[in-house]
Formats: structure tokens, sequence, C-alpha cells
């Protein structure tokens, strides 16, 4: 079996590297970025009920269309949520993951690492919707964070609420969304040291990871698990996954039939703490996510989690509203684009 597969990496949905604008230093939406620095929580000016007297209808709209959008395609949730996540780690929570490129160059959005992302249609949908109610007030950023609070909703996670205010960002580098991006063979050292970086820390880690108990991957994201470096200790388990993903041995590569399967096969469209207890079974798909429970380090919280859904719940909120205040632009900087993909 492993002699016949092709080692495979991939990019997680977390990333490390950071890039702030602003528009008194405008450049162009897409291109190499330049003087790129990492970044850390977000300062003054980021507020609950930032919208509730001068767009009050905010909260019901992006709601209900996720709401209708989920109806239609049960895959929305997880899908919303991983833009947030690209968007925040590649430039800060600033919507640059929803800007298209232009003839500078690719922006986030092309990046091989972004190959995979969907639902900006939805984001697009909502944004059309709000423009219409509250023209010129809301940013894409907020929109998007607002999309991912109430995807977790929809799935059966927590209700919290998220701090609102971001500026839209001018700028969108391919650069920026695959440098120095964490990958799915990295263990718990490497991927320390990549949220460290961005100003996230060991729990942030653990807690964010518990976003895919809900969602899809690719096989070729877990190709490496058939080298003998990272083994499925169950090996049952991996063994069914290889049939699956090979076709029973048809196409050992796994890219060419270009599976995918759940990220936790339990309760795959329910947001619970199920992604941890498959962790603990031996059942985590790819190596950063099983090497969560091996490392003595993290072990001990997907033990906690696993065991204890409020208390991932609590510590799932935490890290989201921490992740959401990196790098955001606020005040009089940035803009508030009047459509998402398209810089002012």
């Amino acid at each position: 079996m492993a002699s016949k597969l092709q080692p495979i990496v991939v990019f997680l949905c977390l990333s490390s590297i950071f890039v702030r604008q602003s528009a008194a230093g405008q450049c162009p939406m897409s291109g190499t970025s330049s003087g790129r620095r990492s970044l850390k929580q977000a300062g003054p000016s980021l507020q609950f009920g930032f919208y509730s007297s001068s767009c009050p209808s905010l909260d019901n709209i992006v709601s209900d269309k996720i709401t209708w959008y989920t109806n239609e395609d049960g895959s929305t949730p997880a899908k919303l949520l991983r833009l947030f996540f690209h968007d925040c780690v590649a430039g800060g929570c600033e919507a640059s993951i929803l800007l298209n490129s232009n003839g500078a160059g690719p922006a986030e959005r092309d990046a091989p690492i972004s190959a995979t992302l969907e639902k900006f249609n939805v984001i697009d949908d909502i944004k059309a919707t709000v423009e219409a109610q509250c023209p010129g007030i809301v940013s894409c950023a907020d929109i998007l964070a607002l999309a991912a609070v109430h995807s977790v909703r929809l799935v059966g996670g927590p209700t919290f609420s998220i701090d609102l205010g971001r500026r839209d960002g001018w700028n969108s580098y391919a650069s920026t969304a695959t440098s120095f991006a964490p990958l799915s063979t990295f263990k718990v050292d490497a991927l320390l040291t990549n949220f460290g970086n961005i100003g996230l820390d060991q729990t942030d880690l653990v807690a964010l990871s518990g976003a895919h108990t809900i969602g899809e991957i690719h096989c070729t994201n877990f190709a490496d698990r058939y080298q003998g470096s990272s083994p499925f200790p169950d090996w049952n388990f991996g063994n069914e996954m290889y049939n699956y993903c090979s076709n029973y041995g048809a196409s050992p590569d796994f890219a060419t039939l270009n599976r995918k399967t759940f990220m936790e096969t339990l309760t795959p469209n329910f947001f619970d703490a199920q992604y941890f207890v498959a962790l603990t079974q031996g059942r985590g798909m790819m190596t950063s996510d099983q090497e969560l429970y091996n490392d003595w380090r993290t072990r001990p919280l997907v033990e906690a989690f696993a065991a204890d859904r409020n208390y991932f719940f609590d510590s799932f909120v935490s890290s989201m509203q921490k992740m959401g205040r990196l790098g955001v632009i606020t005040g009089t900087d940035g803009v508030i684009r009047k459509q998402c993909w398209a810089s002012p």
C-alpha cells in the first residue's frame, strides 16, 4: 500500500503571515506583496453591537440568507467558516480573501491554497441585500465574520456574538495566502510556532482545530498517512479510508479520483465535540489533526474537549473572537466596499 502512494502535502486552513493596509497607503489590490509584517490583536474600536443603530437589520439579514443557502446546500456553513479563517490568516480579518485578481497579479482567492474555497457568492448576495437597506455602512469583513458566527450556530454549535467595526482592505496578494502556511503534515512543534507567529496560543490551536468537526476533506490531504511516518493509529479506519480514496487500489495515488470525505465521519454536518473524540480513537484525518492527541502538550485539551462539549464551545468562542481581531482595519482606515469582490 505505502509504496504506491506519492506523498502530497497541502495547506491547512490557518497560515501565519499578515499584511496590513490603510487608505493612507493604497497600493494595487493584487500582485506581489512587500513590507510584510506580523500582525497581532487589533487596537481600539471593535465593538459588540456596532451596527445596532446604523443597520439594525444586519443580523437578521445574515441569518436568513445563510439559513436559505444551507437549506439548498448543507455544506454551506463549513465553507463559510473556512472562508473566515482564510481571510483572518492572510492579511488580517479585512475581507482580502474576497477580492478578485486584477492586472497587477493574482489575489488571495486565486492562490493554490485557496483553490477549494467556495461560497463567495453567498457573501456577495448578503452584501447586496445589506447595501440595499444600509448603503455604505457595513463592511465585507464584518459580513464575513457574522456569516461565520451564524454558520456555527446553524449546525448546532454555540450561539455567540462577535465584536464588529472592521473596515475593508484594499490589497490582496496570492503570496500572502501561501507564505509560511502550516502544512497538513506538521506536528505540534511546527503548529505552535505558526500560531504563535500570529498571536495565537496553544489553546487557540486546539480549539480552532475543532472547526474540523464539520466539512469535507480531499483524500490528497492525508495521503502522507500511508507513507509510514504518521500512520492512522486505528489501522482499520485507515484501511477503510485508503479503500475509499483509491477505489480499492484502482487509483492508489489518490489524486486521480480526487475524492472527498468528511473531516469527521460520525456527525459530519453537526458542530459538536466528536472531532476530539475521533482523535482519541486514532481517527484524525490529517497528521496535523492526530498529532494534537499524540503530543503530550496538546493531548490534555483534546481529552478535555472530547469529554465536555460545553468546555470546547466556550474555548472555541473565545478563540474565534480572538482570531477575529487579528489585523483588522478600523476607524477611518480602509474602506467600505460596495461589492466585496472589487476594490474601490
